[in-house]
């Protein structure tokens, strides 16, 4: 493909899984704000224009990192690796259904693990096709790492 196909698919990729996990999550429901914001949530919890400004950030650097995989020479390795990195930005669509619709807090902590896990084998693989495309998933993975402690947090307190 040529550049600009690959840039934009990478890129609506990313931000159609942004907004395909808003659609079909009530997140600006009214009720839904409520129940989150009377959830006993740790104190390292971070505010919520904290979640708006990393979140930008990580989507940025995950679709930067799915470009560089779909300008990788075609390979097997490259196929695994965009395969990884398309469940990782599935399973970011997966947790606001997961928690604000079905307010499950537990399958939001099934799915931050899960995502833990797929995105370190991402960026294993990812290294293997381009260096630069693993090195832009680590800050996703470091990411994902805190949300494993704050989500089983409320998990447990609630």
């Amino acid at each position: 493909m040529g550049r600009i196909l690959d840039a934009a698919l990478a890129t609506a990729t990313v931000f159609g899984a942004q907004y395909f996990g808003r659609e079909i999550s009530p997140v600006e429901d009214g009720s839904t704000r409520r129940w989150y914001h009377h959830l006993n949530k740790p104190a390292f919890s971070p505010p919520a224009p904290v979640y708006a400004v990393v979140w930008t950030l990580l989507d940025g650097l995950l679709g930067w990192s799915g470009y560089r995989l779909l300008r990788a020479e075609t390979s097997c390795k490259r196929t695994l690796a965009l395969c990884l990195w398309a469940i990782c930005v599935a399973g970011v669509a997966g947790f606001p259904f997961a928690v604000f619709r079905k307010r499950r807090l537990d399958a939001g902590l099934a799915i931050c693990i899960g995502l833990v896990v797929t995105s370190g084998a991402s960026i294993c693989t990812a290294k293997k096709v381009d260096r630069c495309a693993a090195k832009l998933q680590i800050p996703f993975f470091v990411w994902l790492t805190f949300a494993v402690f704050v989500q089983e947090e409320v998990w447990r307190r609630n």
